[in-house]
């Protein structure tokens, strides 16, 4: 069986294709915004140059954030499409939290939380928890300004950890070092078993709220 995923980052997006449990491929293409047209170009021309096309990958992932709110829409869109052109495509949309927490240990029990650049001198933070032997949401967000997350920080489960393409940003948002730095893996929104393929093109997780501390 063939799967495959896209994750939009801020210079980007990533396409990994795995057939089983193997990784046939991990290509990123530059993208920005205006040349969003060119996604579905991009897909296609890279499977093809494996010998592959789109209804020969029955289950998709889409990264679903946080990120730009056009390129999550894009790739949610796109995959949707696929979808509803053809009856036997799955999809589902997997928060961007799963492809940094796919190659971290964790025993059960375990708490972190992923940090992301949220612009506006603000972290977007999405925790995780280790149960039945894998990472899954702990159903805990928040938008934290540098004040804040100082104060969140205080009671925290005290593992923190980002993307190492925002790890300069996040440390200056933040005023703290002791973050981990990890590399984003596309295929591992493929690995993880924590969420259905469900055809909801709607579950994003884009957090885009005032600057507080919720809980």
């Amino acid at each position: 069986m063939r799967y495959g995923a896209l994750n939009p980052v801020s210079e980007g997006v990533w396409l990994a294709v795995m057939e089983d449990d193997t990784l046939l491929f991990n290509t990123f293409s530059p993208m920005k915004s205006r040349e969003a047209a060119g996604l579905p170009g991009f897909v296609e021309n890279t499977l093809a140059e494996h010998g592959l096309k789109i209804s020969d990958i029955k289950f998709w992932s889409t990264g679903a954030g946080p990120g730009g709110f056009t390129a999550l829409r894009m790739t949610a869109a796109l995959i949707a499409a696929w979808a509803l052109e053809h009856d036997d495509i799955k999809f589902r949309c997997v928060p961007a939290a799963f492809a940094l927490t796919g190659r971290i240990s964790g025993k059960e029990g375990d708490q972190l939380d992923c940090l992301f650049d949220g612009r506006n001198r603000e972290i977007l933070l999405y925790g995780m928890e280790y149960k039945n032997g894998r990472w899954e949401s702990r159903n805990f967000s928040a938008v934290l300004n540098s004040e804040a997350f100082q104060t969140y920080k205080a009671s925290a489960p005290g593992r923190f950890i980002t993307d190492a393409a925002e790890y300069d940003a996040v440390i200056k948002i933040t005023g703290s070092e002791d973050i981990e730095k990890c590399v984003s893996e596309c295929a591992d929104l493929i690995r993880t078993t924590a969420l259905p393929y469900d055809n909801n093109a709607d579950n994003l997780v884009y957090i885009r709220e005032a600057v507080e501390l919720r809980g």
